[in-house]
């Protein structure tokens, strides 16, 4: 197959074949994740070389490196030449680590040992409906990051090059030129803050999280030139949020946890939100009928990394939001697979 092919997953074929691609469908993914770790892409960026020239500056197998190399050429991840050069594909940019929206990290965070350990105990998890990533770590995810920064730093990585696939499209959807000040709550690195503020220069933010991780996050701020506008601060969010601004904003934050975790965070915002405030919450949708795959997957990912995590339906959120004291108004979708609910105070 080459780079204009079908992915395994949307190809035609017989139903055996399109089940089998699926059963067979990790090999790929371990696939990418070696070649993310050893940073084929970063070595290829320099032009287009052979195996053995990589496998030397990357201390790999020849051979193994090259067999793994030309499965990923299959689906269009490199391209290999007649004469047996690699060259990398708009797809396998994305694995460079040095690109806007690189997916490096997150290949890399999918692939640890843990959560590959994590996935190999999924029948346990479908059949007790508990985490196997918190008994493969021991602990909460959240965290096992606390105590183990590297991970954690591979963690924020790849939520951050998460958030540049949807940033972009949540800015154009969203209009949030109404607003004087937002708080952005557990808003790790600050990149989708500083994605708002950039394309709002009226609007002044808040990025609220964890001590360690506002800490991180100074650089990340000020690099991105929105420093004068942007003050940090750092909580928790089970006890409350920061105060003074008219609109309190979440992303990817409520499907890590189940309903009573939720009901704190939104009674911490409604602590702190004004009459007339507004809760924004951009999150993945389970929508009815067969679309919205992402959101599947994304919810089986919550399934087996985070206790009590899920996506949920439109109706979910309305019933979360409503226990918590707040009346869903609105539901605003964006071009990726996200949409924003806006919620008023009851």
């Amino acid at each position: 197959m080459n780079a204009t092919e079908p992915s395994p997953q949307t190809r035609a074929g017989s139903p055996a074949t399109r089940l089998r691609d699926l059963i067979t469908g990790f090999v790929l993914s371990r696939a990418v994740y070696a070649a993310a770790t050893l940073e084929i892409a970063d070595l290829l960026a320099k032009g287009r070389s052979d195996a053995p020239t990589l496998a030397r500056a990357c201390c790999a197998d020849t051979g193994a490196l090259y067999r793994v190399l030309r499965t990923l050429a299959s689906v269009g991840v490199f391209t290999e030449d007649e004469d047996g050069k690699f060259s990398n594909t708009p797809m396998s940019e994305l694995l460079r680590s040095d690109v806007p929206g690189s997916l490096q990290a997150l290949s890399r965070l999918y692939g640890d040992d843990a959560v590959w350990a994590a996935w190999g105990l999924v029948l346990d998890s479908v059949r007790t409906g508990d985490a196997a990533l918190s008994k493969v770590m021991g602990m909460h995810p959240f965290e096992y990051n606390a105590r183990h920064p590297e991970r954690a730093k591979v963690f924020d990585q790849a939520m951050v090059s998460s958030s540049s696939l949807v940033n972009r499209a949540l800015t154009e959807a969203y209009d949030f030129s109404r607003f004087e000040r937002l708080v952005d709550v557990a808003g790790g690195y600050g990149s989708t803050l500083c994605a708002v503020l950039k394309a709002t220069p009226s609007l002044r933010g808040v990025l609220f999280d964890m001590p360690h991780v506002i800490e991180n996050a100074r650089s990340r701020v000020a690099e991105q030139g929105v420093a004068d506008r942007c003050e940090l601060a750092a909580g928790n969010m089970f006890e409350s949020v920061p105060a003074g601004a008219d609109a309190y904003f979440m992303k990817h934050i409520l499907h890590d946890w189940d309903d009573a975790a939720c009901g704190k965070i939104l009674a911490a915002i409604r602590a702190a939100i004004p009459p007339d405030g507004r809760l924004l919450v951009s999150e993945k949708l389970i929508l009815p009928g067969p679309t919205g795959y992402y959101a599947r997957i994304g919810d089986l990912v919550m399934l087996v990394h985070n206790p009590g995590g899920r996506e949920r339906t439109e109706t979910e959120f309305r019933e979360l939001f409503a226990a918590a004291g707040f009346d869903l108004i609105r539901v605003v979708p964006t071009a990726g697979d996200h949409s924003v609910l806006e919620a008023v105070r009851v």
